[in-house]
């Protein structure tokens, strides 16, 4: 094991979560079964509930704050691999954990967010309709993931040794290399990044789109997933290649290593995307429970705008260093 900063911190968190997440769950279940009893034990999970809340936005915001610490522990362990010349090879050291555990830091945020956007408008209406859902789905499938969100980062760090490592090169400057362009050619880089981009700016301008509606909410999701996609197809493909100088060369840790803002406007997009289907599974969510949408206006308003603006920005930045090369 390697001990930084970095690694403890990450330790610490992911120990701590994984205990109070598990106490979470033992208060999920009472939670659920209380709600099959009575009025007066309904009512006691009711008040168990905002316990339940508690835990929830501590354990599920610091496994969210754990994702940039993650990625910033990948990039402070370079120097302590041999072989390694960016954070692939910290990866390839610490694999099959490693591996699991990047994989769960670009997905399970998304589950982290989507409960604690629900549990914030849940709480303010004055009857609670969520609380049963939201406890079952803590139980059900919140626990088991932040159980195995918080092993993988033990069992990551604890596995780390400084032990030579084939580093990026060995994956992203093979001969041909594993990208659309290579088959497709050059030109099919160029519009890749412009689609890239486009969906982008769709997706902020079908977000203000006044008329709310079950078919305005499966483009915008659709739009989001294609974004998504394009956007990381993209940072394979084209961008790392052109920005790095290098047109064999993939890697989109190079690139973050290399130019530390494309880093953080790729956090940026990731935020966009998830800012703009949390608001549309908070919408649904209350369609299907027969509930005022208007109550929701304020806490969707934010999201609109937190994706909208994250999304432009990061836009920006793709253009910007492309006019600049």
């Amino acid at each position: 094991m390697i001990v930084t900063v970095t690694t403890v911190v990450v330790l610490v968190i992911g120990l701590l979560s994984l205990g109070l997440a598990l106490y979470g769950g033992y208060v999920s279940s009472a939670i659920v079964e209380g709600f099959k009893g009575g009025e007066e034990s309904q009512h006691m999970s009711e008040q168990k509930y905002y316990l339940l809340g508690m835990i929830g936005v501590v354990v599920l915001i610091a496994r969210l704050f754990t994702v940039p610490i993650f990625f910033w522990m990948l990039q402070s362990l370079v120097p302590y691999c041999p072989g390694a010349m960016c954070a692939y090879g910290v990866v390839n050291a610490g694999a099959p954990y490693s591996v699991i555990d990047v994989v769960l830091k670009l997905l399970l945020p998304f589950a982290y967010g989507l409960w604690l956007i629900v549990e914030l408008a849940n709480r303010g209406q004055p009857n609670l309709p969520f609380a049963g859902q939201l406890a079952k789905s803590f139980v059900l499938v919140l626990l088991p993931l932040v159980i195995l969100d918080s092993v993988m980062d033990v069992l990551f760090v604890a596995s780390i040794k400084p032990v030579y490592v084939p580093c990026c090169s060995s994956v992203y400057d093979v001969n041909p290399p594993f990208s659309p362009s290579s088959v497709l050619g050059s030109g099919f880089g160029t519009a890749l990044m412009a689609l890239a981009v486009s969906l982008s700016v769709i997706l902020i301008v079908i977000q203000w789109v006044t008329r709310e509606s079950s078919l305005m909410w499966i483009l915008t999701m659709v739009t989001c997933g294609l974004a998504a996609v394009f956007y990381v197809v993209m940072l394979h493909d084209s961008y790392a290649p052109l920005l790095l100088g290098i047109p064999t060369h993939h890697c989109p840790y190079c690139l973050f290593q290399e130019f530390h803002d494309t880093a953080f406007f790729a956090g940026l997009f990731w935020l966009g995307v998830a800012s703009a289907g949390w608001r549309v599974a908070l919408q649904a969510a209350w369609k299907t429970k027969h509930l005022a949408i208007d109550d929701t206006h304020r806490l969707t308003g934010f999201l609109r705008k937190v994706s909208s603006v994250a999304l432009l920005f990061s836009m920006v930045s793709v253009v910007s260093h492309l006019l600049l090369l």
